[in-house]
């Protein structure tokens, strides 16, 4: 396993690169009022350190203050700005691993009032610049673009990366669906690429011939009448003429997300045929990106010669150190990515803002160092799953004594479910990684050992972790004892399913993954929610995605509707119009919220100097918020 293609030295332009593995662009919205703060430092310092021979960073604000997107958004037209800047290039060059930056403008500009194409936009107005901005205007933001990538090489970053996919700007213009125009910048190939095209030259002039310029291409919009291989080949041709030095092979717009960032429902790596289709065309260097997160995979797309170079963002933010642990040939090491979307995609996590499910130090490596203990503690873990795995692993490598109990006989708690709906196959990963995890370090565990209050006392541990997970509730409405009725976790359990008309009480996305693995196979499947939509807790792609299999499936749903009554086969609904209706059911499936299992907690913590609820045992959540409480408690032990 020495992947000896993935980390071979290469080039980009005049740039040289210790390996093929790009960091792409993770946009962290870190920054605060603008500027650079230890949280970024720290999260590109550890991925630097971890082995990655090129970052791609957030592009500064170009356009102060007309194009500004607020404090979040850095800036570097002034000085006090730019140092941390300077600062950050710093840590990453020190690290040996190289730094563009992203080359964009916004696609949208505010309006004072609604004109033609304008849409409403929190509030005001906005209009789509693709189609809005006159020759003159383009002509500027050009000159704005040139500008900001030679004051990208005067700030110390090692080239730039054009942002040519997405849906963004430029994007929009070498769409034949999206652009309008009927001027020199619409209408054939050449016109739709003649602002990429001029923007390369005048970055060229402006940032010096030398200076690498790698443009991230959107090759296929997988929309009808969009933009496909046989435009993007030619587009490519072009955009080497120009003077690019290599290509991202992109692919989706904004309709299309779900194919630009891969989620479960996506195959690994799905966008590598277009980058072999775009190496063939051109001479420079091309970049696969896409769901790519194993070595193997990486390594064998550029030995096929398919590309040149790899690009993961979200494989590099669950396990920084994945380039260094392939290298090594640790690859059961790695902690993969299991493109969930969960904690990494829009803002994040409360509190901490975008993460990671699988990995909880991302975006807290300025505050949280694994280090060794000031004073070596006997730890007790009360239970297997993620939660209780996570405290006892960080625990033992801070030096502690630790021990940890399992009622059952086998670990994971809910994390050995999770991988049971479909294309939730890669949860069960998580799981692998903390056992694998648990393996090496030195903590003894019991596995069939049910704790006891009066066992634990007469052990009298110096602190004991509570990671004894949630448990099933049920609504109060009559009949939710009966036979007709059973829980989600009971059904994951068993895999037994009865009659062909199924209720699910609770449209969460357990309640909706659950209506998506058993829909079909002649069964009618029918979800009641509360609240006015579904699945209000998962993200944008995910939940646009299990919603449109739900809908293909025919599931029937029921929104701001509580079940009233179950008796004999019916299942009694209110609406929030208070009309009432029944609906047959063979079964009946409880998925609603849990509550935790706290009760050895309640009892211990009043016996106990030190005991501390982890995970759902603290307050139900997924996976990455168990993970983050689980490692928080073991680094203030």
């Amino acid at each position: 396993m020495s992947f000896s293609h993935l980390f071979s030295p290469a080039k980009i332009g005049e740039c040289s690169l210790k390996n093929r593995i790009i960091m792409a662009l993770f946009p962290t919205k870190y920054a605060t009022e603008s500027k650079v703060n230890p949280k970024i430092t720290e999260f590109y310092r550890a991925r630097a350190r971890g082995g990655a021979a090129l970052i791609i960073l957030d592009c500064p604000c170009l356009d102060y203050p007309r194009a500004y997107k607020g404090p979040h958004e850095l800036r570097f037209d002034m000085e006090e700005y730019a140092t941390g800047i300077k600062e950050l290039l710093n840590v990453i060059h020190k690290q040996g691993s190289k730094a563009f930056m992203q080359l964009n403008y916004p696609k949208e500009r505010v309006v004072g009032q609604e004109i033609a194409g304008a849409r409403e936009k929190e509030g005001g107005w906005v209009v789509s610049l693709a189609n809005a901005m006159s020759l003159d205007e383009a002509d500027e933001i050009l000159e704005i673009m040139a500008n900001g990538a030679g004051k990208a090489r005067e700030t110390g970053y090692d080239g730039v990366e054009i942002q040519a996919s997405y849906g963004d700007l430029i994007a929009q213009l070498l769409s034949p669906v999206l652009n309008k125009r009927s001027d020199d910048l619409g209408g054939t190939i050449e016109n739709r690429a003649l602002f990429l095209t001029r923007l390369i030259k005048k970055v060229k002039a402006a940032a010096g011939r030398d200076f690498p310029v790698m443009i991230k291409l959107v090759c296929d919009e997988f929309v009808p009448g969009g933009l496909g291989m046989d435009d993007s080949r030619k587009i490519a041709g072009l955009v080497e003429d120009a003077g690019a030095d290599a290509i991202v092979a992109n692919a989706g717009n904004k309709s299309t997300k779900f194919i630009t960032i891969p989620t479960h429902e996506s195959p690994p790596g799905p966008l590598i045929d277009l980058a072999a289709q775009i190496k063939r065309s051109v001479s420079i260097p091309v970049v696969a990106i896409g769901k790519i997160n194993s070595p193997d995979m990486a390594d064998k797309i550029i030995g096929q010669g398919k590309a040149d170079f790899v690009a993961m963002a979200r494989e590099l933010v669950a396990d920084p150190d994945f380039p260094q642990k392939a290298a090594s040939g640790r690859v059961d090491d790695i902690n993969r990515c299991v493109f969930c979307l969960e904690d990494c995609a829009e803002k994040g996590v409360p509190g901490i803002g975008r993460c990671c499910t699988v990995n909880p130090f991302a975006g807290l490596e300025y505050c949280w160092k694994v280090s060794p203990a000031s004073k070596k503690k006997s730890l007790l873990v009360i239970g297997g799953g993620p939660g209780g795995i996570q405290a006892a692993v960080i625990a033992d490598k801070r030096g502690h004594d630790v021990e940890l109990w399992e009622q059952s006989d086998q670990l994971g708690g809910q994390a050995r479910l999770a991988g049971i709906a479909p294309f939730k196959e890669e949860m069960s990963e998580i799981l692998r990684y903390l056992k694998h995890s648990l393996n090496k370090s030195n903590v003894r565990v019991r596995l069939g050992h049910k704790a006891d209050l009066t066992e634990i006392i007469a052990l009298a541990p110096d602190v004991v972790i509570a990671a004894t997970g949630s448990r099933s509730r049920r609504p109060p409405v009559p009949g939710i004892d009966s036979d007709l009725v059973t829980d989600a976790r009971q059904v994951y359990e068993s895999r037994a399913v009865t009659g062909q008309k199924i209720v699910i009480i609770g449209g969460g996305d357990i309640g909706c993954e659950t209506a998506d693995w058993l829909a079909g196979h002649e069964r009618k499947v029918t979800i009641v929610e509360i609240l006015p939509k579904l699945i209000t807790g998962m993200k944008k792609i995910p939940r646009e995605r299990l919603l449109s299999r739900l809908s293909e499936k025919k599931v029937d749903v029921f929104i701001e509707t509580q079940a009233t009554c179950i008796k004999e086969n019916t299942v009694r609904l209110r609406n929030k119009d208070h009309e009432e209706l029944s609906i047959e059911a063979d079964m009946v499936i409880i998925a609603i919220r849990p509550e935790s299992e706290d009760s050895l907690f309640q009892a211990l913590k009043n016996k106990r100097k030190q005991v501390i609820a982890v995970g759902d045992a603290a307050s139900p959540g997924n996976i990455g918020s168990a993970l983050r409480s689980a490692t928080e408690a073991a680094l203030k032990i």
